[in-house]
Order: C-alpha cells, then sequence, then structure tokens
C-alpha cells in the first residue's frame, strides 16, 4: 500500500468512520458536518488513488485541492487559538459558510485545527511530491 494510501485510508477510518459512528450514537441519529467531511474527503481520496486512475491526474488534483482547504482551515484555526482573528474581513456573504467557530464545516476549536491542519500538509505533500 503507498503512503498516500494509507494517509487517505486512515483518513476515513478514524477521522471519518469511527469519529462519525461515536458522535452518531451520543447524539441520537445525527451526524456533525465535521465528521461529515473526513469521511467523505477520505472515502474520495482513496477512490481517486485507485488502479483504474492510475494516471495520478485526478489524485494529484485532489490532494491539492483538499490540501488548500484543510490547511486553511488548519491555520485559520490555529491563529484563533492565539486570538489572532483571521476571518474579520470576510463577506457577508460567506458568513453562512466561515464563523467564529467553523470554516465550511470544519471545526476551528485548537485539536481539530492542529489535525486539520495535518492533514492538509500531508494532502499537499503528496500533491507535489506525486509525478
Amino acid at each position: 500500500m503507498k503512503h498516500r494510501d494509507t494517509h487517505y485510508f486512515l483518513w476515513f477510518i478514524f477521522f471519518g468512520l469511527i469519529s462519525g459512528v461515536i458522535y452518531y450514537l451520543n447524539h441520537h441519529g445525527s451526524i456533525d458536518s465535521e465528521s461529515t467531511w473526513l469521511l467523505v474527503t477520505g472515502l474520495l481520496g482513496l477512490l481517486f488513488g485507485a488502479k483504474w486512475l492510475a494516471d495520478g491526474n485526478f489524485s494529484r488534483w485532489y490532494d491539492l485541492i483538499i490540501g488548500i482547504i484543510f490547511t486553511l482551515a488548519g491555520l485559520i484555526g490555529i491563529a484563533a487559538g492565539f486570538h489572532l482573528n483571521l476571518l474579520s474581513g470576510a463577506p457577508a456573504s460567506a458568513s453562512s459558510f466561515i464563523s467564529a467557530t467553523t470554516f465550511f464545516g470544519l471545526s476551528l476549536t485548537v485539536l481539530p485545527s492542529l489535525v486539520h491542519a495535518v492533514l492538509g500538509l500531508s494532502s499537499l505533500n503528496h500533491a507535489i511530491r506525486n509525478k
């Protein structure tokens, strides 16, 4: 199994599936946007790395886009942990996607932000290194 496949497999299983099931069981049949994001993006990461898409174009673009989104969410959350508000100049139209606690449904609290930053930077590394 390639490093990229392992990355998305663990992403899907631990951050998506297991955290989603725990949230589902503790919140009486609902799932949060954080778990949904991690479940779907981990699964798509696995699919785009599959042999039938072996040319790498899909996986490289996927890694780049997901890497940027998760790295941004991580950096914004880390900055918020230091009481730096990087979202103060966000347009009002973005308020449905970006708030003081979420960035497109991804949590901006400290621990999830650190996880987002690591996942995002790892995905960017895959996008840059894979040919």
